[in-house]
């Protein structure tokens, strides 16, 4: 009789517990950008992806080793051509499946990746669970993690509006994560 309560109990908590409209696992691919997405920006060339060592390394050679020793799953890379006060300029994502939050999380923290000049972005509304910004006399760079993903931005441009532009794509990548993972009920 007791085996019969049990199951009886498992049953009732399979049909209970399951939802066909659970969190959608999204791919790291899915997070890049359409052409459009964001007003006049478009993918320039074709996405380069890795989903293993060899093809981590073919694409950012040592830089590899970080994303390795946290767990590297997949990765995703895209350059965009738009424009910032009518001067030409580079986008480039990179968006990293590390496999849980823990290893994103180790990834934005390991000091292999702070030059230790960036600055937190911590405004309202800002990308990411945790995000900041690094500047150089060439780029504005845009490093964060959200969920099990970590993803920089870099743009080849140092005006504030083009620091605005590289928040644009992180606040669109950010919203893809949200959208994606949440919990429908």
């Amino acid at each position: 009789m007791t085996r019969l309560v049990q199951f009886g109990f498992l049953v009732m908590l399979l049909v209970f517990c399951t939802s066909e409209n659970g969190p959608t696992i999204i791919d790291v691919v899915d997070l890049i950008p359409d052409t459009g997405d964001i007003s006049g920006w478009a993918q320039s060339g074709e996405m380069e992806v890795a989903e293993n060592e060899t093809q981590l390394w073919d694409l950012i050679d040592g830089a590899g080793i970080v994303f390795l020793d946290h767990g590297f799953v997949k990765c995703a890379f895209q350059e965009f051509s738009g424009e910032v006060l009518s001067t030409p300029c580079i986008v480039l994502l990179r968006a990293f499946d590390m496999g849980d939050t823990t290893n994103a999380y180790a990834v934005y923290h390991d000091n292999r990746l702070e030059l230790g000049d960036e600055i937190p972005w911590t405004d309202t509304g800002h990308a990411g669970v945790e995000a900041r910004i690094e500047t150089s006399s060439l780029y504005h760079k845009i490093e964060m993690w959200h969920d099990r993903f970590f993803v920089d931005i870099t743009i080849t441009n140092v005006t504030l509006e083009a620091l605005n532009v590289a928040k644009l794509f992180a606040l669109n990548v950010s919203d893809a994560i949200t959208q994606t993972t949440a919990n429908p009920e």
